[in-house]
């Protein structure tokens, strides 16, 4: 039998009940508290690790139970040598790298303040690639972390570099991938600010899944978090803005969850949800986005718990095709167009 069509189901727009979220002041719930409000199990305000403080400016130290601490002239050497479980500490300043840095095994990148990533060539600058991410016999997958640590995609145009996200149908201008690709095992990236002026920000694919947390993304050219295949996602306290594609799309068979997360000026859609993929927003404040605050379209299915989506130049809540959208206790206010459609 044929999908139902698109349905709705909670508040038809208007201005709607007072709404919690992440961005509410003090005793109206969410993050101004110091903590977060809305789960018993989130660790947020995230501790900061200031371990790689000490570290020199642009110096590299792994540190391992088996070897003790080793320094590096280079991260991409460090990267190399450092046995799984280690930590490498990465100093202060940009670290300019050849080329992507491919992440192969299980390990922490901890950065110092104000450490940042950037790559030659306008390609990817990191590459989480763990073998055997599909976790077979029922064991966790592998875990790539990274804390603290800046990644920006500079706007150098490199012509002939085929890339993840360009496969999956997007314009020419993404062929030199996006700042952080995610293809197999899992990435847990915290306090980490992703940038883009030639791509997008974090592209997270085939089976692999990833949890952001408190992360910035941001000045991205395309998306600023783009799930596709059967990859899960999960964003906790994350700032996405100033995308020149959705802030957060999912497609594919994929799944992302966005919890306490504030999505603004994107170019289309703040979140959306295409072909089969699920999305569940909850607690999030969504606004000034170029379409609607929240879209679903194909065979999706979109879940809206306790969200504020206003200020939307062409409306809050959108459901297209025969996707599924339900919406419950949230206030969607101020939207130009419909406030659910």
């Amino acid at each position: 039998a044929a999908p139902p069509p698109a349905t709705v189901a909670g508040p038809s727009g208007g201005a709607g009940p007072r709404v919690a979220t992440a961005d509410s002041p003090p005793g109206g719930g969410g993050g101004g508290g110091g903590r977060c409000r809305f789960s018993a199990v989130c660790p947020f305000p995230y501790a900061r690790d200031g371990r790689a403080d000490s570290v020199a400016p642009l110096g590299v130290v792994v540190c391992s139970a088996s070897r003790g601490e080793e320094r590096f002239s280079s991260l991409a050497a460090a990267v190399r040598a450092a046995p799984e479980g280690a930590t490498v500490l990465l100093g202060e300043g940009e670290t300019e790298l050849d080329g992507a840095l491919l992440l192969q095994r299980p390990l922490t990148l901890l950065g110092a303040r104000n450490a940042v990533l950037t790559a030659r060539g306008g390609g990817s600058v990191v590459v989480v690639d763990l073998p055997g991410g599909g976790a077979a016999g029922g064991l966790p997958p592998p875990t790539l972390s990274i804390v603290g640590v800046g990644v920006v995609q500079r706007a150098t145009e490199q012509p002939g570099v085929a890339s993840a996200c360009a496969r999956e149908g997007e314009p020419a201008r993404a062929a030199a991938g996006y700042a952080v690709v995610v293809r197999a095992g899992r990435a847990e990236l915290t306090q980490c600010t992703v940038q883009s002026a030639l791509s997008g920000g974090c592209f997270v694919s085939a089976a692999a899944s990833a949890a952001l947390r408190g992360c910035h993304f941001g000045a991205a050219a395309m998306h600023g978090v783009l799930v596709s295949g059967r990859a899960r996602v999960e964003m906790s306290h994350c700032h996405v803005h100033s995308t020149g594609a959705a802030g957060v799309e999912a497609r594919g068979r994929s799944k992302v969850r966005l919890h306490c997360c504030r999505v603004r000026h994107s170019s289309r859609s703040g979140l959306f949800a295409t072909a089969f993929a699920e999305a569940h927003a909850e607690y999030c404040n969504v606004f000034q986005c170029r379409f609607a605050g929240i879209e679903c379209a194909g065979q999706s299915e979109v879940r809206v718990h306790s969200c504020r989506v206003h200020d939307g130049e062409r409306g809050g809540l959108l459901a297209l095709g025969r996707s599924s959208l339900r919406v419950d206790a949230c206030a969607v206010s101020r939207n130009a167009m419909a406030g659910v459609s």
